[in-house]
């Protein structure tokens, strides 16, 4: 998919904010909240992948 230069980084900045959102919610009441290390590892795993789809999304452009 052929996004333009606002596209493009609009899908980045809206992809940083899920993975910034998932990462808070899933990462902090699975470690601090209930103990859940796996929780915690999934979810810095999750955040991990959106961000690489971020950078594809800005790289294409590039």
């Amino acid at each position: 998919m052929r996004f333009n230069d606002r596209q493009a980084k609009h899908v980045a900045d809206t992809l940083r904010i899920i993975a910034v959102a998932e990462f808070g919610f899933f990462g902090y009441t699975g470690g601090l909240e209930h103990g859940r290390w796996l929780f915690v590892a999934a979810s810095i795993g999750g955040f991990a992948i959106l961000e690489w789809a971020a950078i594809l999304t800005l790289r294409e452009r590039a």
